[in-house]
């Protein structure tokens, strides 16, 4: 819970955000193939790396929006949260029901696969906008 302010302030929120995608998916992928319970715990740091990304897409997103309508962000933010964990569990659930004989590891990489489609969202949403060249 400590690392996030720190990482945005050295890294800035975009960078931030970058650096935590770029921490989930090779902890992720490496989970994918672990094959003892050992594998998980020396995994571990790099997962809880990845969780610095979160805070600082959330402040992205609240300097989007103007002053008068932070409440309302909040609100959808709040609403897609609630619907991702109404519909995340049963996409994820119903996947590993499918793959599990087959090779459970297979998991971890369908959510490297989400992250794959976030990631040119999160870099086309969050580029930094150039000032206009003088005419």
């Amino acid at each position: 819970a400590f690392l996030p302010g720190p990482a945005s302030r050295l890294l800035g929120e975009r960078g931030a955000v970058l650096a935590g995608i770029a921490a989930a998916c090779p902890a992720l992928a490496l989970l994918a193939f672990a094959s003892a319970g050992w594998m998980v715990f020396a995994i571990m740091p790099l997962v809880a790396l990845s969780g610095i990304g979160a805070p600082s897409l959330q402040a992205l997103a609240t300097r989007q929006v103007d002053a008068d309508r932070q409440g309302q962000l909040q609100g959808v933010l709040a609403s897609a949260m609630s619907l991702a964990s109404i519909v995340a569990p049963l996409g994820f659930s119903t996947f590993y029901f499918v793959v599990r004989d087959q090779w459970p590891g297979a998991i971890w990489l369908s959510v490297v696969a989400v992250y794959a489609v976030a990631l040119p969202l999160v870099l086309l949403g969050t580029r930094a906008t150039r000032p206009a060249a003088p005419a």
